[in-house]
């Protein structure tokens, strides 16, 4: 009997405990007959006063939503309990159409002292997804004081594999023998008690009430499957969720032209494939392509962003990606609608307005209690008069009205509720959980322009609802779907589907307090789930947008049904792995030709043409046909030889250790290896062939313990080559001098050739040979390998030579080929040679690999070559600096983050770069490299320039440097037609420019932190040289990028000219030129200037887009997550204010950027201009392109590919 869980909500009596009645119901009730029972609606006393009916109605309590389909009892007398067997089961009794008994355990179901008690349900019928629910109560009382009581209340889901549920302790058996008081009754008493059931069974309309989930599938349950989390994707799997069942979309997303792409870096391609494995796999779809196709790391995948912003890149990916092609615009025909923010003056006939695309919007929750009070607060007007008057071209000052209307909504209507706010009193991001109710299906006719289009109805069904659980910092999304036009809701929580009614959609997540029953008098419990963002579909095209399916892509399938096929063969591999052992084989023939340590090499170090024996067996293959097999295999006859076991010695090396032979042929290849070599997955063996010495007992029996095996090598120092010369038997009391004839004649060397012997110890210590000591006292033993060579004072010595082998490595020197920007680079056009292959030991002195290399490429000047590490990308890292100490070893890269691959001959492969320099590294190491940014025309025009200048002087000599290199790469990208340049220079920290450079200053106090870079700026015709700074005519700003506060600058800074009388219109075209951004990086784009020093954007003002997510001012950008937790407090707290010191962009034909800084700069007192400039200009925005971000949870989404 498997151990029971007890019931969740457990609860106790003490004896005579009142029960205060509830109301029924009104569902039938079964009535049943126990064992003494005569009518199942006599009165029972036993647990109260009341019947039966009325206990189960005041105790068996069921949750809220959960419907009861029928009710029973019944009671089992119990006269002889000391007489009871271990586990007893009571009669069989019929509730709702479900057999059921009672399991007891009078002495505790392995719990001792205790005492067990479950309801079982039989079924009568064992079918595929049986089960039944039910909330029921267990009690035990006294037979003759039913006041003596005690009970506890769980509920669960009947299934064949959990057919019982119950309570393990139910009670203590002393509890249950003992009365608690002398004037109590015990429960049980002269060996009698009653045992009660009381018993409701609930609907489950959806079949997964109380579910487990355990061996569930999804798709079986519902047709639908899930995406797998990987770790914090729950937000982008609920919107892919989405997106998938907005069939329109699904199919512009197939047709999308993808045949050549790559699926680790085309997002097209890999949300194809997503879309695809969601239509027909029957397990979770895996979404890691998808997310390495956006670019990210794993850590990326762990971290939470914002649902609104991960859509709007997205869809600004596949936007892109479906330019020129036959669904250019799809995106934007189903998600994007158009409104106007307009000021109407009262008194006088003028509108000033602007149109703006939107992709979703942003809704207030604080405040409105539904939807509709949402729209109606996102359209509130704003009466503009007194002092608050609109200045109307020609009218001057004019009462008006300031509001948003509604030009047109697109289909599928994508609206974010906005639960995060700043809250002032914590001075804190908030998330707001108040209740705000959507309806399902809203008419939004109310909400637009007089002119919209009304051909059609504009009402609107919900089709999903993206639902946020959790508090500010932490949370889970899942999404409530409704795939078809049907009214039938799922829940898609990462990947698992279920099924959910309409009724939990509409009422489950508005948010707001729980109601919990029986709670008089306590607190409210407020909700943390509720809805995010809902998805609404326009009833009249919702044909069109959830209707027709286009055909998979051919591509698509065939690379689905590959990669199907590849994950065939990985598993095919997977079992035989599982029932296989590699088994490597060394004979002398490998023996022979092996360079370095021990006998072999069993991994890929192993040279190609020296190749081992090496298979995979069945595991359960005995010994002895294996030895068949390789006789076979080999050609030779199978009692020619015999095989040694291989193992590791603690000091790393493999050696032999016994022959394998007599019982031990009867071992299977499993049972060989692990019983000498447990932790390892490989058998390796060593083939001892048959020589006319070996004993007639050779294949029977080992050698004796006084005999052992020893394998020679002679090293050969004319030719400078070691090599195994064979393998010989020596006795424990024989001297190591008295072999010295036989290695003479295994190496065909005279009788009179002196010899030096070594033995090979470890890979990092080989030591000479005493040889008048014993075998035994120079503790030799079985598969040791011992080394000799000529004896010779002059020449390289086996120790020597396996320090060279250990650190041998082959190396390519392939060239670097230098940037037009670099100083002292090769500028000529002779080609480069094609890379060069050197082997050598990585101790290789720096100079001796320069001389090398030089005598190869043709240099004189072996000091004119400059060596770089390279990066496993292939790409040059940092120079090899040239020390008294230095060594190859040096130019390699860090073993740390680097595996070499291994060439024909088993070598470490590296690479290293080499440049030819005009000048030697001696004289370039008293200079500086300092790296230059060049912005042309525009802003995208950026070129990264290293510029070496002596380390003593002036900026003067780098600004020299700096003209040279950018007139010289104008030249090559322009021809000779370059005109005179005018260059300005200024150096950067963290994205905000710091210091104007003049060249008076010294090359030591620039760039000396590391954290910033100098730049130089071309001077164009809409913007003034530098001479014209302090002139009346002109004066320069600095304009700087930010996202969600002033202290958050990224990009590149520069200077930008404003001209007193220029209205914002043409300043505003000035700057687009200059910033070279498409028009949706345009049209996303905030613009706040103020003075020099500002910190806070209270003391900004907004010329143009919005930098707050306020919903009061009617001009907002509707493209950004404005609703979400990452804005900081500096943004949110000063929101207000920028209220208050907002333009409208509908201005900008009277608007003059000089006067507003000039004004501001009169207003404003309490800062200090820092490097020279009087005023700034900000723009707000999202930075998709530099990869040097802040890994907090509040960056901002990107997608780089």
């Amino acid at each position: 009997m498997d151990i029971k869980r007890e019931g969740e909500n457990e609860q106790a009596n003490p004896a005579g405990g009142e029960m205060t009645p509830r109301s029924d119901s009104g569902t039938p009730q079964t009535s049943l007959k126990g064992t003494d029972d005569t009518a199942g609606t006599r009165k029972y006393s036993g647990l109260s006063t009341l019947e039966e009916d009325d206990f189960i109605n005041t105790n068996v309590i069921l949750q809220s939503r959960v419907e009861e389909e029928a009710r029973g009892y019944f009671h089992w007398d119990i006269d002889n309990w000391t007489q009871l067997p271990d586990r007893v089961i009571s009669k069989t009794f019929s509730v709702g159409g479900y057999d059921w008994d009672i399991l007891l355990f009078p002495r505790g179901n392995q719990a001792a002292e205790k005492v067990s008690l479950y309801l079982e349900a039989k079924p009568r019928e064992v079918v595929d997804g049986w089960h039944v629910c039910a909330t029921f109560g267990l009690a035990m009382s006294n037979t003759e004081d039913p006041s003596t009581f005690k009970h506890s209340l769980t509920h669960h889901r009947f299934t064949a594999e959990e057919a019982d549920w119950g309570f393990t302790q139910f009670a203590e058996l002393r509890d249950v023998m003992a009365a608690p008081d002398s004037e109590s009754r015990p429960l049980l008493e002269r060996g009698q008690v009653r045992i009660s059931a009381f018993l409701r069974v609930v609907k489950d309309p959806l079949g997964v009430l109380w579910h487990n989930f355990h061996n569930y599938s999804s798709r079986k349950h519902t047709g639908y499957v899930g995406l797998r989390n990987q770790g914090a994707t729950c937000y982008m799997n609920s919107l892919l969720q989405s997106l998938y069942f907005t069939t329109e979309f699904r199919n512009a997303v197939y047709q999308i032209p993808t045949e050549n792409d790559d699926p680790k870096k085309s997002v097209a391609l890999a949300l194809q494939r997503v879309f695809y494995n969601l239509q027909g796999s029957d397990d979770p779809v895996d979404t890691t392509e998808l997310t390495k196709s956006f670019g990210w790391d794993s850590l990326e995948s762990f971290m939470q962003h914002d649902v609104q912003e991960f859509n709007r890149v997205l869809q600004d990916n596949l936007e892109t990606k479906m330019k020129g092609t036959v669904v250019d615009g799809a995106v934007a025909r189903l998600f994007e609608g158009k409104m106007k923010s307009y000021i109407r003056c009262v008194d006088v006939e003028y509108e000033s307005s602007r149109v703006e695309n939107y992709y979703d919007i942003s809704l207030n929750v604080k405040g409105c209690a539904t939807l509709r009070d949402s729209f109606a607060n996102y359209c509130e007007v704003e009466t503009l008069d007194g002092e608050n008057k609109y200045q109307a071209e020609g009218f001057g000052l004019q009462a008006a009205r300031k509001g948003v209307i509604f030009e047109s909504f697109p289909p599928v209507l994508q609206l974010q509720l906005k639960r995060f706010e700043y809250d002032f009193q914590r001075d804190a991001m908030v998330k707001i959980n108040d209740r705000h109710e959507f309806p399902p299906t809203i008419d939004l006719g109310d909400f637009l322009s007089e002119d919209a289009d009304r051909s059609q109805p504009w009402t609107y069904v919900l089709h999903g609802v993206l639902v946020h659980s959790g508090d500010l910092h932490s949370g889970h999304y899942f999404g409530l779907l409704r795939p078809t036009i049907e009214d039938v809701w799922y829940r898609f929580d990462d990947d698992r589907v279920v099924p959910v009614t309409p009724g939990e959609v509409f009422e489950e997540y508005y948010g707001g307090d729980l109601a919990v029953p029986g709670a008089r008098g306590r607190p409210a419990v407020k909700r943390f789930t509720n809805a995010y963002m809902l998805v609404y579909i326009r009833e009249a095209l919702r044909d069109d947008v959830l209707g027709g399916e286009a055909p998979v892509p051919a591509h698509l399938l065939r690379r689905v049904q590959e990669d199907r096929a590849e994950e065939e063969r990985r598993q095919r591999e997977r079992e035989e792995l599982a029932t296989t052992v590699p088994v490597k084989v060394v004979s002398d023939a490998q023996f022979s030709r092996h360079q370095a340590f021990d006998l072999s090499y069993f991994d890929q170090r192993q040279p190609a043409d020296n190749a081992l024996f090496v298979e995979r067996m069945p595991r359960d293959m005995p010994l002895r046909a294996f030895i068949a097999h390789y006789a076979a295999r080999t050609g030779q006859a199978p009692d020619s030889f015999r095989l040694w076991i291989m193992v590791g010695r603690v000091n790393k090396t493999v050696r032999c250790e016994a022959p394998l032979v007599g019982a031990t042929m009867d071992l299977t290849l499993a049972q060989v290896l692990e019983n000498r070599m447990p932790r390892w997955t490989e058998l390796r063996l060593y083939c001892e062939p048959r020589t006319a010495t070996s004993p007639a007992d050779f294949l029977e029996n080992k050698p004796s313990s006084r005999l052992s095996m020893v394998h020679a090598k002679f090293f050969d120092t004319a030719l400078y080559q070691m090599r195994g010369v064979g393998s010989l038997y020596v006795q424990a009391d024989q001297h190591v001098r008295d072999i010295i004839p036989e290695l003479r004649a295994l190496a065909g060397l005279s009788p009179q050739t002196p010899i030096t012997l070594y033995e090979e110890v470890k890979p990092a210590l080989v030591e000479e040979m005493n040889t008048a000591l014993t075998f035994q006292s120079a503790e030799i033993q079985s598969g040791d390998i011992i080394c000799f060579q000529i004896t010779d004072a002059d020449a390289l010595r086996v120790p020597a030579f396996f320090d060279e082998v250990q650190h041998r490595i082959s190396v390519r020197f392939v060239p670097r080929t230098p940037r037009a920007d670099e100083e002292y680079g090769s500028t000529g056009s002779t080609p480069e040679p094609a890379p060069l292959v050197l082997t050598a030991s990585s101790k290789t002195p720096y100079d001796q690999v320069a001389q090398w290399l030089a005598e190869r490429v043709d240099m004189h000047d072996p000091l004119k070559l400059r060596f770089y590490t390279v990066s496993p990308t292939g790409q040059p890292r940092q120079a090899v600096r040239r020390t008294p100490t230095a060594a190859l070893a040096d130019m390699l890269p860090n073993a740390m983050f680097i595996q070499p691959a291994l060439n024909s001959e088993g070598l470490q492969e590296f690479t290293v770069m080499y440049e030819r320099l005009e000048v030697d590294i001696v004289q370039i190491e008293s200079m500086r490299s300092i790296r230059v940014t060049y912005v042309g025309r525009t802003m995208r025009d950026e070129t990264v320039l290293d510029v070496l200048v002596p380390k003593a002087g002036s900026v003067k000599a780098l600004m020299e440097a700096t003209y040279a290199k950018v007139d010289q790469l104008l030249r090559a990208q322009r021809g000779a037609d370059v005109q005179p340049l005018s260059l300005r220079y200024y150096e950067v920290g963290c994205h905000r420019i710091t210091n104007i450079l003049t060249g008076d200053e010294l090359m030591s106090s620039i760039c000396t932190t590391g954290l910033t870079e100098i730049v130089a700026e071309l001077c164009t015709s809409d913007m003034l040289p530098t001479s014209a700074i302090d002139t009346d005519s002109s004066r320069h700003v600095e304009v700087f990028h930010f996202y969600r506060g002033l202290t958050h600058a990224h990009s590149l800074p520069f200077m930008f000219a404003i001209l007193p009388n220029e209205v914002w219109s043409d300043t505003w075209e000035r700057l687009q030129r200059k910033l070279g951004m498409s028009e949706m990086e345009l049209k996303n784009l905030g613009v706040v200037c103020g003075p020099q020093g500002v910190l806070h954007l209270r003391q900004c003002r907004v010329i143009q887009g919005s930098v707050s997510d306020r919903t009061e001012s009617p001009v907002v950008d509707q493209t950004r997550a404005s609703n979400t937790p990452p804005m900081d407090a500096d943004t949110e707290a000063n929101a207000s204010v920028m209220s208050d010191n907002s333009m409208n962009g509908v201005e900008s034909d009277t608007l003059c950027l000089w006067d507003l800084l000039q004004q501001m700069k009169n207003d404003v007192t309490d800062v200090i201009p820092e490097v020279g400039i009087a005023d700034i200009l900000a723009l707000h925005h999202v930075d998709r392109s530099s990869r040097h971000r802040n890994l907090h949870h509040e960056r901002a989404i990107r997608i780089l590919n």
